[in-house]
């Protein structure tokens, strides 16, 4: 018979995650309604604090660094005192195979953190704990969430400086070498420094922290799942990344607002999957695109609207994306609009080191779907970006063969970009 979870017995609540500003949301606020919470961070507290009896549901963090937490979710389904324990799990949107094996696992319900808010889920929690509901006055609510974000944007003025050093370091680590279980180190260790950088955005509604973590945290985990997908172009994509992530926190730790705003996109292909899947990918990360599949119609919507970001494919009939790009320079409307070249794998370097000086950037077939979400976030989430002079877009080949390694500018502290970092 399926055990009732009722506040009243005092039941706790046991929140399995590393994020300590939403945790710490989560606790006040579920407290105030009466329940008790516990946190763990770890495979073995958490079945530890399971193991009292006291706990009525379980709300865990599929993306937390180092733990596996479908065999954690296996665990507890494996014990016959909690087979039937509501199991919330927060889930990362683009990584639907992790959700998929989550509910496999016995997880009771799954949501994107990302996209929920602390009321959400705790009236998420009050549905599956039967006696629980969550009311709060609107005013009480909008005053706790201004606290909280004066809070953590204090704190990260404090830690920012700290936390980017060893995630910028992490990162240096994970372009100069070759190996596997090296690589796998590092991207573990930018994916923690990533969570603390980022820690409490979706809860404080710092909504573009939120969006890159998320997106840059996919693209980590499915590295570090599967490092034989690092290629030059994904390496380039996460250092701009990464120095996004830096102006984001920046803004907040200095009380500039985010405006959230629904970005104009358009996606120039003459191949109707290259389209598709570059669209795909930036349904992920909750933008919607314009596609086109003729440079020339491509041209005339050009010339009438203003677009905030621009994926042109270099190699098409009629018109190249080269040459588009440079008569969209050319126009009053889109002149300053970010365009990324999307270029085959096998042309990367040489269409790097050649004609790219109207565009701002580029990405490589065949791309990971979250590469190209992360991509265009970095583009969308920028100030006033400005097309990159050929120079400094070069691609060079490893060191050992002759090469050269560029800049970032991204200002102080920035990444130093190793452009010959070997694919597989």
């Amino acid at each position: 018979m399926k055990k009732i979870f009722t506040p009243a017995k005092k039941k706790s609540i046991l929140i399995v995650d590393d994020d300590q500003f939403a945790t710490q949301i989560y606790r006040e606020k579920l407290e105030g309604q009466g329940f008790k919470v516990e946190v763990t961070r770890d495979f073995d507290s958490t079945l530890q604090a399971l193991k009292k009896g006291v706990v009525g549901l379980v709300m865990l963090d599929l993306c937390l660094p180092g733990i596996n937490v479908v065999e954690l979710i296996k665990n507890i389904r494996s014990d016959s005192a909690t087979q039937s324990l509501p199991i919330i799990a927060f889930s990362n949107p683009y990584l639907i195979n992790l959700t998929r094996a989550a509910v496999e696992a016995g997880a009771t319900k799954f949501v994107a953190k990302v996209d929920n808010t602390p009321e959400q889920i705790i009236e998420l929690v009050g549905e599956l704990g039967g006696n629980a509901t969550f009311r709060v006055g609107v005013s009480g609510a909008i005053e706790g969430l201004e606290a909280n974000q004066e809070k953590a944007a204090s704190k990260l003025s404090i830690n920012r400086p700290e936390i980017l050093a060893k995630l910028r370091a992490s990162y240096q680590n994970f372009t100069r070498t070759e190996r596997e279980d090296l690589r796998r180190v590092a991207l573990l260790q930018m994916h923690r420094q990533l969570r603390l950088l980022a820690g409490g955005a979706s809860a404080l509604a710092f909504q573009q922290i939120a969006q890159m973590s998320t997106a840059l945290e996919g693209l980590l985990i499915e590295l570090y799942t599967e490092p034989v997908k690092v290629t030059p172009s994904v390496v380039r994509t996460i250092a701009h990344s990464i120095e996004t992530m830096a102006l984001l926190v920046d803004r907040v730790a200095n009380s500039q607002d985010q405006v959230a705003a629904s970005p104009k996109i358009l996606v120039m292909d003459d191949e109707v999957i290259s389209r598709e899947i570059v669209c795909s990918a930036l349904g992920k990360a909750g933008l919607h695109a314009k596609s086109l599949d003729d440079p020339l119609a491509a041209q005339r919507l050009l010339e009438q609207e203003p677009f905030d970001l621009i994926f042109l494919d270099i190699e098409m009939p009629g018109q190249t994306g080269l040459e588009l790009c440079v008569k969209i320079r050319g126009m009053e409307s889109n002149c300053a609009t970010p365009i990324v070249f999307v270029t085959s794998h096998s042309d990367f370097g040489s269409r790097a080191q050649s004609t790219l000086s109207g565009g701002n950037d580029f990405i490589a077939k065949p791309f990971l779907l979250v590469e190209l979400a992360v991509k265009a976030l970095t583009w969308l989430f920028k100030e006033s970006p400005q097309p990159l002079p050929t120079a400094s877009m070069q691609i060079s080949l490893p060191a050992e063969a002759g090469g050269h390694k560029s800049q970032l500018a991204a200002g102080h502290g920035a990444l130093e970009l190793h452009h010959g970092s070997p694919a597989r």
